[in-house]
């Protein structure tokens, strides 16, 4: 690959009629209900940042991250950016004097996830322009954006989650890494700060951009890329404590969180941006003209950096999950079908056609390097960052978004490509590994049925169109319920302006009082029971109608059954509705 800079001038392509183009297929794939075979339904991210925002627009503290419809017992302090909730506050009170608050936040939750894929679009077709240097055909942009069905669904009306604006980003990154603008490394370092402020996923593509860019600069000492790293760290340095101050506030610029923006990012973000942009201004001086003096200008302080976050921050020695403890993983964590790697979740029954999504994306990767390998610095960043998402998709199904907006950025060069291979076997070549990958998997992965016990019953809510109306009657208090009940009692509780926060819902900072829910339900421990529903006041469940064994959640499945449990009283015991609301007698809980 050479070490090139990316083309001088902005490539001669019609970009407007490409950006259309792209434009009107993804448009078709957001019209369907879901990805192929799959009706969609909003996740429980969704659902919460529904419920995060709703609570701004109610009491407009931009900097209180607190949820008020969920205790641990404590008040749960959202790690979720504020940066992802303003476009739906802003579009709400535009439309609010016409429809009400209500009425202008429904209308902005459908509007601003399209309006994002609008920005993705954009964004995606000139850094395909950058990387082909060339005219890439429309047909060719149009397999792109059929190439990225799976990027899709994050941009579908009501997907109000952080996951959009992480995949808007990201292609602002690649544009700042491919664009030949002199200024296009500051692009790099806002999409990188602004990407961390959302949220922690990207942070290996990001590590991968800078190292990418610094190991260049320092090998071939070109002024074109020095000036994009230096200008890459100068506005991460820059802008992150402005950033930080806006979007957290005082108070949090000095709080310690290991999964979102707070003192540690901040400081490794400003003092790494500040290496970035400092370190290259010493390479013009002649102790610094050989390769080895410019890595350890970088190197150095860089480990220097790393040392003081290790001894200040001693709670991120374990990463952002170190919250989650074994029971909390085994009731809810291990549960999460997109934290599995794509094999085991083939074998446990899921859908065959996942076998086919990363091993299409592994044999795009083989056909970028067997047909049209990376000739820019930009292109090979772009490459392997791709690399790198597609090795985490295959290990985690939640990376596969990510994997294929990288893979797809490459898919006007392959179909040009592919014209221009010279032989059969060139062309079949990148098709040979995946297609026998499908088949291995296929003959050798013995796939089973999933079992449907209770914890995986308390994953559902019969109860979801039930009458709640007892919770207006009942005292104020915190209410423990199985996890996807939980939803549906803050939403209420929300809606209703009640006083019955839950007591856990199935987030990673609320791991602790996930662990409480599985003791309650799952344990037949009276001891460890009434540990765990100490801090509480109520117990919810809804009646149904089971024929399961009751071994895996003892006290979910009695109460469920409509029976009684020893400290467990019924608010409303005759009420008519399958929901129960029962008060916890600490001193007779068994």
């Amino acid at each position: 690959m050479s070490l090139s800079s990316s083309s001088g001038s902005r490539p001669d392509n019609p970009y407007w009629l490409l950006f259309g183009c792209f434009l009107l297929v993804g448009a078709g794939l957001l019209l369907m209900d879901g990805p192929p075979g799959n009706s969609y339904l909003s996740d429980v991210d969704d659902i919460a940042r529904r419920l995060q925002i709703a609570d701004l627009l109610t009491d407009g503290q931009w900097h209180d991250a607190s949820w008020p419809f969920l205790q641990t017992p404590d008040v749960y302090q959202s790690p979720w950016s504020r940066l992802v909730d303003a476009p739906y506050v802003f579009i709400t009170w535009a439309l609010s004097p016409f429809m009400g608050t209500d009425g202008g936040f429904r209308i902005a939750r459908l509007v601003v996830p399209p309006l994002w894929f609008v920005v993705y679009a954009a964004l995606t077709v000139r850094v395909m322009q950058h990387l082909t240097g060339r005219r890439p055909g429309s047909i060719a942009v149009g397999m792109a954006a059929l190439a990225s069905f799976l990027v899709m669904p994050e941009f579908y009306p009501a997907r109000i989650d952080h996951h959009n604006v992480q995949l808007v980003l990201m292609m602002a990154l690649s544009l700042g890494l491919v664009s030949p603008n002199r200024h296009a490394g500051l692009l790099v370092g806002l999409a990188s700060f602004l990407s961390i402020a959302v949220g922690l996923e990207c942070t290996p593509f990001i590590a991968v951009a800078l190292v990418g860019l610094g190991l260049v600069a320092v090998w071939t000492g070109e002024a074109g890329h020095i000036r994009r790293f230096g200008q890459a760290g100068l506005s991460l340095g820059l802008l992150t404590l402005p950033g930080s101050l806006v979007l957290i506030g005082p108070s949090g610029l000095g709080q310690v969180y290991c999964d979102a923006i707070s003192a540690p990012w901040i400081l490794a973000l400003s003092v790494g941006g500040g290496i970035i942009a400092l370190a290259p201004r010493l390479w013009g001086m002649p102790a610094f003209s050989n390769r080895a003096a410019r890595f350890a200008s970088l190197v150095i302080p860089g480990v220097f950096l790393l040392a003081g976050l290790w001894i200040a921050f001693p709670q991120c020695h374990h990463g952002p999950l170190y919250m989650v403890d074994p029971i909390a993983k085994e009731f809810w964590l291990s549960r999460v079908l997109q934290e599995h790697d794509f094999i085991s979740l083939y074998a446990e029954g899921g859908p065959r056609v996942l076998v086919f999504g990363p091993v299409a994306l592994t044999g795009v990767l083989i056909a970028i390097w067997t047909w049209t390998r990376p000739r820019t610095a930009g292109a090979g960043f772009l490459y392997a960052i791709a690399v790198a998402a597609v090795a985490l998709a295959l290990l985690q199904n939640r990376n596969f978004p990510f994997a294929a907006s990288f893979a797809a950025l490459f898919v006007p060069g392959l179909v040009q490509a592919y014209g221009r291979a010279s032989s059969l076997r060139t062309r079949l070549v990148p098709l040979v590994l995946p297609l026998l990958a499908i088949t291995v998997i296929i003959i050798a992965v013995r796939r089973t049925d999933p079992a449907i016990d209770l914890i995986m019953v308390m994953k559902g809510d019969a109860c979801l169109n039930q009458d709640l109306s007892v919770l207006d009657t009942a005292p104020p208090g915190i209410i423990m319920a199985p996890p996807r009940m939980s939803f549906t009692l803050a939403e209420y509780n929300q809606t209703s302006g009640g006083h019955h926060p839950v007591a856990s819902l199935p987030f990673h900072r609320a791991a602790p009082s996930i662990s409480r829910v599985a003791q309650t339900f799952t344990r037949d421990d009276a001891d460890g029971r009434r540990e765990a529903l100490a801090p509480f006041d109520y117990v919810a469940v809804c009646r149904m109608d089971l024929q399961l064994d009751r071994a895996p959640a003892p006290l979910f499945g009695a109460l469920a059954a409509g029976e009684n449990w020893p400290g467990l009283i019924d608010v409303l015991p005759d009420s008519g509705s399958r929901f129960r609301l029962m008060r916890i007698d600490h001193d007779a809980l068994q």
